[in-house]
């Protein structure tokens, strides 16, 4: 648990129960397998976009020999290296807090905004163990969209805190 570490607009009375963030390894490559992909395929469409840029150069070919692997080496980059670039930096802006009210989350990369979810409307909750104190917690609340908590460490410290919803 981290203390008084981010700065939360609390109501009056409110108190902070618990707050964290998500582990930078698992938040990284939780997507890892599609990354990997991802990067394999960034490699093959570079060898290939190499291969065509010295054919439209030294034999004339169409140009269309280098654009095709060029955009696929974009799209690959994009699911590959890029996304472990994007969650490594958006890990930077992510937090979380459980107050007596209220859930918030702190997650975005470039407009810094809060989400709160009250504490009266949670329904559930379903985890995805990614190791024996490491877990994505999936909280679902009455009339909002399901929300995420990505790779948090201990999570039985955060689940003791929530009040008892439909099994």
């Amino acid at each position: 648990m981290i203390q008084g570490s981010f700065n939360w607009s609390l109501q009056d009375g409110e108190t902070i129960l618990w707050q964290g963030r998500p582990a930078p390894r698992c938040y990284t490559f939780r997507h890892w397998l599609q990354a990997t992909i991802g990067t394999i395929l960034y490699l093959a469409s570079c060898f290939w976009l190499m291969v065509g840029v010295e054919l439209v150069r030294s034999q004339g070919y169409s140009w269309w020999l280098a654009i095709a692997p060029f955009l696929i080496a974009l799209a690959a980059f994009a699911v590959g290296p890029g996304q472990l670039i994007m969650a490594r930096l958006r890990w930077e802006k992510v937090f979380y807090a459980l107050t007596d009210q209220r859930l918030l989350v702190r997650n975005r990369m470039f407009k810094t905004t809060t989400n709160s979810y009250p504490l009266c409307h949670f329904k559930k909750v379903k985890q995805k163990h990614y190791g024996e104190h490491l877990s994505s917690l999936r909280l679902s609340f009455q009339e909002t969209q399901p929300v995420t908590l990505e790779c948090i460490e201990h999570p039985e410290n955060f689940l003791n805190l929530l009040p008892q919803g439909d099994s």
